[in-house]
């Protein structure tokens, strides 16, 4: 079955809505969240960032950091004119 709020996101750039249980909402909402948004200005990995990325992906952190960056660079081009 796929998350209809993915579904959606995948043609709406600024879709609002996510589901706490599906991975691709957890990566959109931190893609678009303060905390990567802070580490992208600071041009390092913030501690919070950090810690949000070990509460949803654990061990694999690094891997969700990955899939983090590369939904952050599909929804700007969705959103860029």
């Amino acid at each position: 079955m796929t998350c209809p709020d993915c579904e959606a996101a995948q043609t709406a750039s600024h879709h609002g809505g996510y589901h706490a249980n599906c991975q691709g909402c957890q990566v959109r909402a931190l893609a678009t969240g303060p905390g990567f948004w802070e580490s992208s200005r600071a041009g390092t990995m913030t501690p919070g960032y950090r810690k949000a990325l070990e509460t949803c992906f654990g061990d694999d952190w690094k891997d969700g950091h990955a899939l983090v960056k590369a939904e952050h660079g599909r929804l700007k081009k969705l959103s860029d004119p």
